[in-house]
């Protein structure tokens, strides 16, 4: 059966410059694609023509000039290539709400490395998956003719879905009680235990045992999940650790807290390593991602992870005393 295809063709005023932006977006709204210079299409049905017409009026309002057509041909493309068309751009929209959601599950599931989040973290996290949902919702209705990638974002929501309903359990429990504060003697000739490929908060926790709980402390890299092989190991920013999220608090923040340290440089430090590694933008740290990515960068110059640390642990030095007030 041959298709009817709506087109909708418009010229814009030069002035001012703001109209040609407000109309684009207004099509891509609509899910509507170009064809030609100027020449937008929609299938055929009555929501289409009733969002055209809008718009064509909205274009006249503005002191442009808009007509709209139905056809069962477009001159010089087959159905199959218009229809590739739609497929081709609601398949880039779907990749990246795919990137978004895969973004906001990994969020999720580092606090949930803690066991439990706390209310006001947890409400951003809807929010923000609120959002999402929204927009998929939006292309679900301008995907006319089912782009590709529309099975594995809709695969995705459902896995993130889960991993809310899964934080929102564990959210409705008592808040259990932070852990209790430790003394530095006790934590001296250990050795400290973590996940392979140190990144952020991993690489600030070290240097933080380094440099507040032992000078001369070993550090060992292993796959999880890992169970404790002596007491002379403690592990840290594991699920399993000793040392680990707790609630919204990054490894870093765990250890500052139970050291009972205050020091307002070292504050600084914990609240941009919590924003690059929780990505929740809870301090709002401007410095969080020039440095997430000079640490991205030691991250790729050392892939071995002991020089990793080695190089880190210099990192940090430099950072802190950024942050101190010179004697």
């Amino acid at each position: 059966m041959k298709r009817t295809w709506l087109l909708l063709t418009h010229q814009l005023p030069a002035e001012p410059t703001y109209v040609r932006a407000k109309v684009g977006r207004k099509l891509q709204a609509l899910g509507a694609v170009p064809i030609k210079n100027s020449i937008y299409v929609l299938p055929d049905a009555p929501g289409s023509r009733e969002d055209f017409d809008w718009l064509r009026k909205e274009i006249l309002q503005m002191n442009g000039d808009a007509s709209i057509f139905a056809g069962d041909s477009v001159t010089g493309l087959e159905d199959k290539e218009i229809i590739k068309t739609f497929q081709n751009a609601r398949a880039g929209d779907f990749a990246g709400l795919i990137d978004a959601v895969e973004a906001w599950k990994e969020k999720i599931k580092s606090a949930l490395e803690g066991g439990h989040i706390k209310s006001e973290p947890l409400l951003r996290l809807e929010r923000q998956w609120g959002e999402h949902q929204a927009e998929l919702e939006r292309l679900r209705r301008i995907d006319f003719f089912r782009a590709p990638n529309r099975a594995k974002v809709e695969a995705a929501a459902s896995a993130a879905n889960a991993v809310l309903r899964q934080a929102k359990a564990r959210s409705v429990v008592k808040s259990p009680a932070p852990p209790p504060p430790v003394k530095v003697a006790e934590l001296k000739g250990k050795i400290w235990v973590t996940r392979k490929s140190p990144h952020i908060d991993r690489l600030a926790s070290a240097w933080l045992v380094r440099r507040y709980v032992d000078p001369k402390a070993r550090f060992k890299f292993v796959a999880a999940p890992y169970e404790r092989q002596s007491a002379a190991e403690i592990r840290f920013d594991m699920a399993e650790g000793e040392f680990t999220h707790f609630g919204d608090w990054c490894t870093f923040e765990t250890l500052m807290k139970r050291l009972r340290l205050d020091d307002p440089a070292l504050t600084q430090i914990a609240e941009i390593v919590h924003d690059i590694d929780l990505k929740d933008a809870k301090f709002g740290r401007h410095e969080a991602a020039g440095f997430a990515q000079v640490v991205r960068g030691l991250c790729a110059v050392h892939p071995e992870d002991s020089k990793r640390l080695e190089a880190g642990l210099a990192l940090f030095d430099a950072f802190y005393a950024s942050f101190s007030k010179p004697k």
